[in-house]
């Protein structure tokens, strides 16, 4: 007999094969079509890029050390697997589960318990599917991105089944969110506040009102949902991007400290630790913090070039402050690091060819130039092969990373050579406009290039840097249409970029604009303050 389970198919995520063997059996009669199983979070992404799920059952406890339950339904969105209409159903105690509604977009949708009882189950797995099923084409709207569409579907779907009203509203903030009207976000998750307290409209009003440029209501918001003991990603990761902002590093890295306590397997979490401890030459916790984002995001979205290049530079700068055996293990973790990123990409040339420009800067350091200029000559091997595009990204990590070598006047050479033909990529010549432009102190204009540099080539830290610094120009010059929109810009650029894993001259130089955009948060906070009294 047809029913709402008939077709569906399940995946079940649990350490405790006794517990995982009756929830399959379960589903089983309830005829779904079929069940998968996995015991850890890594083994369900593998399952969710090869298979369509429609129930996803996550048992929160996974064992110490291992990702949680609902770590996977944040993963799952990380590597854009998530689909709206899949139901994400997490197995906890209600103490734990009570913990577990912090965040806008990363809630499960529904909260059980163990010993599982058929009865209940399947009542409730109806009413969740059945629920599913009506709002299949918003679902559908919001996989595919077509914001504007969904949020007609969303107002229609409210309208018709108003028992949806706060589901549906949930929806509502994060597609206008994504369509990037803030105040209609705020006004929204603000009413809602007005008529219950549920932790993710705070976490909504925080992230709209820290767009908005709202900075102390958004600040009050993210902290109420955080000493609420939330198990929310979202606001620890929002909340320290504003003390960042405001040029509170110290406090950021306490806060992310407090955070990866709490989460610490979640390796985006630690890789901000790491950046900010960086930012504050904490070398010890930023080591700690990167080797933990290298260790939980492998195998995930979150495994990335880099986290390991990150990890490199922190323990060079480790092995300045220590001495005999330790300094040694520093550089040994260090080229061992290398070496692992070698074998996780690859398949990623770029990434083969920092990792020996980074191995060749790091022997040298250590006292071993022979081995040092070897790595050196793979590096301009590896760059050599590059195409011309790729080339003209990195050109200036290539000089910078082997000017004290034997090989910096062959790199030097190289990009005589290679600038004049750069010129035939669209990027690279908008961004030698937008320089000529900045020169020139034609800030709009160079503004303008640079942005159309970045829209093309967003993972340019060089080109990310000109246009940050070209929008921190317009700030203090007060020159900026809409200094709220231009502070949006700057931030977005600052947390895209990875600190740690940039060259010494290029945090320097994001230090010292992050530094100048703080100025200017902090200066219009203020005037906002005397403006309200």
């Amino acid at each position: 007999m047809d029913t709402v389970f008939s077709s569906k198919r399940a995946l079940i995520v649990d350490k405790q094969l006794e517990d995982l063997q009756a929830l399959r059996t379960l589903l089983l009669k309830l005829g779904l079509e079929q069940v998968f199983v996995a015991s850890s979070v890594n083994m369900a992404l593998t399952i969710f890029r090869e298979e369509q799920i429609d129930i996803c059952f996550m048992v929160h406890d996974l064992g110490k050390g291992e990702k949680s339950g609902l770590q996977l339904l944040y993963e799952v969105q990380a590597e854009g697997l998530h689909r709206h209409g899949t139901a994400y159903v997490l197995v906890a105690d209600a103490e734990t589960s009570a913990l577990m509604f912090g965040s806008l977009e990363s809630s499960p949708d529904l909260c059980i318990d163990k010993p599982y009882q058929g009865a209940q189950l399947r009542l409730s797995l109806e009413r969740l599917l059945r629920m599913k099923q009506l709002l299949q084409p918003l679902d559908t709207c919001m996989d595919e991105a077509r914001w504007p569409e969904a949020l007609a579907l969303c107002e229609e779907k409210q309208a018709r089944f108003p028992a949806l009203r706060v589901l549906l509203q949930r929806l509502r903030g994060i597609i206008l969110l994504r369509l990037e009207r803030y105040q209609d976000a705020y006004e929204q998750f603000n009413a809602l506040l007005n008529e219950r307290e549920q932790h993710w409209m705070r976490t909504g009003l925080g992230v709209a009102a820290y767009r908005l440029g709202e900075w102390v209501e958004a600040e009050n918001a993210l902290d109420q949902v955080i000493r609420q003991r939330q198990v929310c990603i979202d606001a620890f990761d929002w909340l320290a991007r504003l003390l960042r902002l405001k040029g509170e590093v110290q406090q950021a890295v306490n806060l992310l400290r407090k955070s990866v306590l709490l989460q610490p397997t979640i390796a985006l979490l630690q890789a901000r630790q790491g950046d900010a401890a960086a930012r504050v030459q904490d070398w010890r916790l930023a080591v700690d913090a990167f080797r933990a984002a290298v260790r939980f995001g492998r195998y995930s979205a979150f495994q990335q070039p880099e986290y390991y290049f990150a990890l490199v530079q922190a323990l060079r700068a480790r092995m300045d402050q220590l001495q005999g055996e330790q300094a040694d293990a520093a550089e040994a973790e260090a080229v061992q690091v290398l070496e692992q990123a070698v074998k996780d990409f690859d398949h990623d040339p770029v990434a083969l060819f920092r990792s020996r420009l980074l191995l060749s800067d790091l022997l040298r350091q250590a006292g071993d130039p022979g081995r040092a200029e070897q790595a050196g000559r793979a590096a301009l091997e590896l760059f050599s092969n590059l195409p011309l595009e790729a080339q003209a990204q990195w050109l200036d990590l290539l000089v910078e990373g082997l000017e004290s070598s034997e090989a910096s006047e062959q790199a030097k050479a190289i990009r005589q050579t290679l600038t004049p033909k750069t010129l035939s990529i669209d990027w690279a010549r908008a961004n030698l406009k937008g320089m000529m432009h900045f020169r020139k102190a034609e800030l709009p204009a160079a503004r303008e290039a640079f942005a159309q540099a970045y829209r093309q080539q967003p993972d340019n830290a060089s080109v990310s840097l000109n246009l940050l610094q070209t929008e921190v120009e317009l700030l203090r010059q007060q020159q900026a249409d809409d200094p709220a929109a231009t502070i949006r810009r700057c931030d977005d650029l600052l947390n895209r970029l990875h600190f740690a894993a940039l060259t010494q001259r290029q945090q320097h130089r994001y230090q010292v604009l992050a530094e100048r955009l703080a100025a200017q948060v902090q200066a219009l906070m203020t005037r906002s303050a005397t403006g309200s009294e």
